[in-house]
């Protein structure tokens, strides 16, 4: 009797080590495929911030009279490129970002001479297609976030969570 009560202790114990051990497996996982997904949207806002000093140059040359967009277009540019992890700054400060170049886009409209230059509009069209880019991926990434949240309040996989410190994660919104 003894020996089949310790049989069933040690079952369960086995049971819940592979259980532990296969949920903390599959959080760590999602959580590895998430920072993938966010290191390539990452990659792809530093790849916009770059076309941003050539576009400056191209309005200076143009609209020299816009020194205060341009000043607050390269302090939003600054604070973007600090701000490398998702967070909610970092979402205000692409999305403030993102606000001021459809600022420069819309000047470009304004002014002829902008607005018929090529390198302007090449700029333009790489800006545009970079955030079309970061766009795709982005709700690729969000919905990468809710599969991982939406585990982690599994009933198997919520305490595991708890335990281990798997925290809930936000999703990244970029506007348009």
């Amino acid at each position: 009797m003894e020996i089949n009560l310790i049989i069933v202790v040690l079952a369960l114990v086995i049971i819940a080590i592979f259980w532990v051990a296969v949920g903390v497996r599959h959080l760590k996982f999602l959580q590895r495929a998430i920072k993938n997904e966010w290191d390539l949207i990452e990659e792809d806002l530093r790849k916009r911030q770059d076309f941003i000093p050539n576009l400056i140059e191209t309005v200076r040359m143009f609209a020299n009279d816009q020194e205060a967009l341009i000043r607050n277009l390269i302090e939003k540019r600054i604070l973007a490129a600090k701000e490398a992890i998702p967070s909610v700054r970092k979402i205000e400060y692409e999305n403030d970002l993102t606000g001021d170049l459809n600022s420069i886009f819309e000047l470009g409209k304004m002014n002829s001479k902008l607005a018929t230059d090529t390198n302007f509009l090449e700029l333009r069209k790489e800006i545009e297609d970079m955030e079309q880019t970061v766009e795709t991926k982005t709700r690729k990434y969000n919905e990468m976030v809710r599969y991982y949240n939406e585990h982690r309040k599994f009933l198997l996989l919520k305490p595991i969570a708890a335990i281990f410190g798997f925290e809930r994660l936000g999703i990244f919104e970029m506007e348009e």
